[in-house]
């Protein structure tokens, strides 16, 4: 695991606040939620996930942070709150971060593109294709 020496607590807020943001998107495309309705202290079985979404949403997040993520994440680190703490405290997510457009959670339930969608790396793109 690598974590950055260069990160002062303000990046390390703005990061997590990043992939919470990230993940509350994610939840609202997959399993068709509402995003005032997600709380990021709430466990994600709470709001339906399974071991599907959960793969998923973790091989999307490996892309997207380009690195290689544990696949029961979310059964490791159950809340959107701890899971992304941990990938902030244990992983060097910064390059990833800088190079993402900013995410914020989203009101509508419109699907947009995703980069596993455009690089098929992660699992999310095989599931898409099989019609889910």
């Amino acid at each position: 695991m690598v974590q950055s020496d260069v990160d002062t607590p303000n990046q390390s807020v703005d990061s997590v606040q990043a992939i919470q943001n990230w993940m509350v998107n994610q939840l609202v495309e997959q399993l068709s939620l509402d995003a005032k309705n997600i709380d990021v202290t709430e466990p994600l079985t709470r709001y339906g996930l399974d071991s599907i979404d959960a793969v998923t949403i973790v091989g999307e997040l490996e892309d997207w942070l380009e690195v290689e993520l544990p696949s029961t994440l979310f059964w490791d680190y159950p809340t959107i709150e701890k899971s992304a703490q941990y990938l902030v405290e244990e992983f060097d997510v910064s390059a990833a971060l800088d190079n993402a457009e900013p995410a914020a959670p989203s009101d509508n339930q419109e699907a947009k593109p995703e980069a596993s969608e455009k690089s098929g790396k992660g699992w999310g793109g095989f599931w898409k294709g099989l019609g889910r």
